[in-house]
């Protein structure tokens, strides 16, 4: 199995924007690989669904403190602004836009979550929060 940790870190670390441990990186790799589990597991819905019960991420306090929603889940409504990176057998890193914000975030999509995903194209993602304030996406479906 490929590792994502010089993907993720290369990526984070051009952002400037969150330093990531080794420790942490190893966590990312390690969901990763949970990640097609998880939603067939049933975490496939995103918000607006039935049963939804998911908070919208809060953009600007997840800028100031991403280590403050470690672990939490979220919806993420954005529109893909970047491919920043893809590897075969892993997935890819987008930087999106999210509704009603300028600012580009970083998500993380396993190969196993996102099939042919665009530049322009708008999802709502069902993320989680990992080590190091990774965004890293459960489950998406276009609107």
């Amino acid at each position: 199995m490929l590792s994502p940790i010089p993907l993720i870190r290369r990526f984070l670390r051009g952002l400037g924007l969150f330093s990531i441990s080794r420790g942490a990186l190893w966590a990312a790799c390690l969901l990763t690989g949970w990640g097609g589990l998880a939603g067939l597991a049933g975490l496939t819905g995103c918000s607006g669904g039935a049963g939804s019960d998911l908070e919208v991420l809060p953009i600007q306090n997840y800028l100031e403190k991403p280590g403050d929603f470690l672990g939490n889940r979220y919806v993420l409504r954005a529109q893909i602004n970047e491919q920043l990176k893809w590897e075969k057998g892993l997935g890819r890193v987008l930087a999106v836009v999210a509704e009603g914000h300028d600012a580009r975030l970083p998500v993380f999509v396993p190969e196993t979550v996102g099939g042919n995903l665009h530049v322009g194209q708008r999802y709502e993602f069902q993320v989680i929060i990992e080590q190091g304030g990774l965004i890293y996406v459960d489950a998406l479906r276009k609107y």
